[in-house]
């Protein structure tokens, strides 16, 4: 997570300021009680399913079907599925030591994240070691106090095991309802004594201990891989120009993540015959400290041998940084790898849509990202259990103490896109309406089409938008502020 509570609020009221967001509730749990379902329902070829921003329509699939016609529409939105782009990997968010606390043998949840009668996510993010969501504080895998272990001959994973912190159980879980599920990894810090602050908060890493800590990696990687869980990506640093005194974090300059990667951790990933691809960066979309850090990665000699992908966050700068690195580097692989809903007297349902369709789904699908990560799947009703960071983060559900579970607006937003877009999908070419009809579309792998429009015009009332597809049309009027899937064969 990026900095504390009073820079991600600041961060989201200055966006509701200018928006002007109403006072939505923000954790409603409707989906049945959207439009009246027609008794007679028309029979046509596009599926809609709609959420708006007044909560009357929560990823609710509507009965009737939309026929393609002639009819025109007052905004057009083309798509050529002949042109694809870069392929999907999945959609999910990150299973933390305090999510998996909340998940762990709850089978409705579970369902309801990663179930085809949920949302169906098919990506999921996990941390390598603590975080600052972590019931039982922070550590990592080879901690010892006053010595060194470059033999790493104290390394155990059973942290993840344990009863407050079930990382592994609840993640075997998640492959029991989905064998396909993609794994991505993320390290908050190093063993302490592999750090020049000696602590597991702040500091950087010890040169000297460069070979000893792409080991380290290697043997989590391995450890998982035999609990039966495959890292497909993993990030060498979370937030690398980040330091927290509070939780678990570590500075690396762009310079050090690029002999790290370029002079160790690549080379001994690639001789290990482990799948693992290596993902840069894993920060915000720019970092005044070093914007160009991204570029100083892939422009590595080293480094570029074994990675060309580069990870984002959205608590800071724009999706526009994407492009400046995707046009230096058109081959490279873009992931977007966390964000996190927040909770407070400016949290809007409304709001929180803008925000994330702008930012985080349409902004960085349309430059080039093959995953969206949000941050906890769960978080309780006091925005946690937390270990030293966010106070104000709030889940993609919300299970209490009592077990009541409430699917928040990140719930939704993330179902649009996951219950309907399938790993191996490619994006396919659309027009932009940027500020009017934010917009992407896929091509699955079965060969079904989905558009996932959301009209984040000032226009009171509905946008009438016409879709073409090659000699085919169909046309919807999509109220403001609302956001929809469609989808076709």
């Amino acid at each position: 997570m990026y900095k504390g509570a009073t820079m991600i609020t600041m961060l989201w009221l200055t966006f509701f300021t200018v928006a002007g967001c109403s006072n939505d509730s923000n954790t409603s749990n409707r989906e049945e009680e959207g439009p009246e379902p027609n008794p007679t329902p028309v029979v046509g070829e596009v599926s809609v399913i709609l959420t708006t921003s007044d909560q009357t329509a929560l990823l609710n699939e509507l009965p009737n079907k939309l026929p393609f016609s002639d009819e025109e529409g007052d905004l057009t939105i083309s798509l050529d599925d002949n042109q694809s782009l870069q392929t999907i990997d999945g959609f999910g968010a990150a299973l933390t030591g305090s999510a998996a606390s909340l998940l762990r043998n709850n089978t409705e949840a579970l369902n309801m994240l990663f179930g085809d009668t949920g949302i169906a996510l098919s990506y999921v993010r996990l941390t390598v070691g603590s975080s600052d969501f972590n019931t039982n504080g922070s550590y990592t895998y080879n901690d010892i106090s006053g010595v060194e272990d470059l033999n790493l001959s104290a390394f155990s994973i059973d942290e993840d095991k344990q009863d407050n912190n079930p990382v592994i159980p609840t993640a075997k879980a998640i492959l029991g309802i989905n064998d396909d599920m993609g794994f991505m990894a993320s390290p908050w810090s190093p063993p302490a004594w592999m750090k020049r602050n000696r602590s597991l908060n702040g500091g950087s890493l010890n040169p000297e201990y460069y070979e000893v800590y792409a080991n380290y990696l290697i043997k989590y990687l391995m450890a998982y891989q035999e609990e039966g869980i495959l890292i497909n990506t993993i990030t060498v640093q979370n937030e690398p120009m980040h330091e927290s005194p509070s939780y678990p974090t570590m500075k690396m300059e762009a310079s050090e993540q690029a002999e790290f990667i370029g002079e160790y951790f690549g080379p001994v990933l690639a001789s290990s015959g482990l799948s693992t691809s290596i993902v840069g960066y894993d920060h915000n979309f720019r970092v005044d400290e070093d914007p160009e850090y991204p570029i100083t990665l892939l422009d590595h000699p080293e480094a570029s041998k074994y990675t060309n992908a580069i990870a984002y966050h959205a608590y800071g700068g724009t999706p526009n940084d994407i492009s400046k690195v995707t046009q230096r580097f058109p081959e490279a692989e873009i992931h977007f790898t966390e964000q996190s809903g927040i909770q407070n007297e400016g949290t809007t349902f409304g709001g929180e849509l803008d925000f994330f369709m702008k930012n985080v789904f349409m902004g960085t699908l349309r430059r080039g990202a093959r995953t969206v990560l949000l941050w906890n799947l769960a978080l309780d009703e006091n925005a946690g259990p937390q270990n030293g960071g966010c106070e104000v983060c709030r889940g993609v559900l919300t299970v209490t103490n009592g077990g009541t579970i409430t699917k928040n607006v990140e719930y939704y937003m993330l179902g649009h896109f996951s219950k309907y877009v399938r790993p191996g999908a490619r994006v396919i070419v659309t027009n932009e309406l940027t500020g009017i009809l934010e917009n992407v579309a896929f091509k699955n792998p079965d060969g079904s089409i989905v558009l996932v429009v959301y009209n984040s015009s000032n226009t009171e009332g509905s946008q009438k938008l016409k879709v073409n597809v090659g000699n085919k049309g169909f046309t919807y009027m999509l109220p403001k502020g609302a956001l929809v899937t469609f989808k076709w064969n």
